[in-house]
């Protein structure tokens, strides 16, 4: 209990000020809810509305301004939130005694180093796991109050993929844990925040539209005019369109091979006939997509992916520190 206290007394800001933080986003995401509940209620068209008319039109315009102002917001926290925690929760808690020598104190104590590392890194650990679990237990129903056909909201959709599921929870940890062995290598407060930072910012952007690549994308071959091969809440890979001997193409050799049989595709109607002259001439549109119900084992993968380095690395750090140069 002692060694827990003392964890608390020295990251308690840290603590409180996510605390915090997480507790005005999730009031900021109840008000919105509850007002696009109310509105979706109000102003939902009919089930089944075709989605270029009026009604259904106009609703997807106001619902698309209602949850642009916070998700613009939410968009900038996969990347800085487990900056954040990376720099501010794991680079100091080692680096910090290293630098100030305080480690020599803690160890003479009664309280076996290894214990004392436990009791950090295992309790401020789960501290953030269950942060990234809140934000996620926050988004979730946020997005399920847009999710109002026709209006859809995909949750395997990369906008909203790192902010729903375990991936916040595998990315604040990962982040937390990469923090805390910079910390143990470096052994110095702000060299260890930086790199920190740095490889945060690498890892994010080298996993940015990663998820698609996590499995072979199924393919839908359209051979008639339709309004989206794909199915509802998919995934989006890839379109191209092929002949009868299956050579790919993409859209500008078809429009550049066909454009005087079949002219066009500018308009809405005219791409139809278009892609009827398309069709006539043998050719087949392609999507490439991965089904919704994908969404759990790309989650699983992407928090493997970061979470196996991570941990491999803190173990290294651990090993460091409990046999540090005194």
């Amino acid at each position: 209990m002692e060694v827990l206290w003392l964890t608390w007394r020295q990251h308690r800001m840290q603590v409180l000020l996510t605390t915090a933080l997480l507790a005005v986003l999730g009031v900021a995401l109840l008000i919105s809810a509850l007002g696009t509940a109310e509105f979706a209620a109000r102003n939902a068209p009919v089930a089944g509305c075709m989605p270029y008319t009026p009604p259904c039109s106009t609703f997807t315009i106001a619902m698309n301004e209602r949850i642009r102002p916070l998700g613009e917001l939410l968009g900038w926290l996969p990347l800085l939130a487990p900056a954040m925690i990376g720099a501010f929760w794991g680079a100091p808690l080692l680096a910090r005694e290293f630098e100030h020598g305080t480690h020599r104190l803690a160890w003479t104590q009664s309280v076996t180093r290894r214990r004392w590392l436990a009791a950090k890194i295992v309790g401020l650990g789960a501290a953030v796991a269950l942060g990234g679990l809140a934000l996620s237990g926050m988004v979730g129903p946020w997005l399920a109050a847009f999710d109002v056909p026709p209006f859809d909201v995909d949750r395997i959709d990369l906008r909203w993929f790192r902010l729903v599921g375990i991936v916040p929870a595998a990315w604040w940890l990962s982040a937390f844990v990469l923090g805390m062995a910079m910390g143990a290598l470096l052994r110095r407060t702000l060299p260890a925040m930086a790199a920190t930072l740095a490889v945060c910012a690498l890892a994010f952007f080298g996993l940015l539209h990663a998820p698609p690549s996590y499995a072979a994308p199924q393919r839908a071959v359209q051979t008639k005019v339709m309004e989206d091969p794909a199915p509802e809440d998919s995934l989006f890979v890839n379109a191209y369109w092929i002949d009868r001997n299956g050579t790919t193409f993409t859209h500008e050799q078809v429009t550049l091979a066909l454009t005087g049989p079949c002219g066009t595709d500018g308009t809405e109607e005219t791409a139809k006939t278009y892609a009827t002259c398309s069709f006539s001439h043998g050719y087949r549109q392609v999507a490439e997509f991965h089904p919704a119900d994908r969404f759990w084992q790309f989650q699983w993968t992407e928090a493997a992916i970061l979470l196996v380095p991570a941990l491999a690395l803190g173990g290294v750090a651990v090993r460091r520190t409990l046999r540090p140069r005194i």
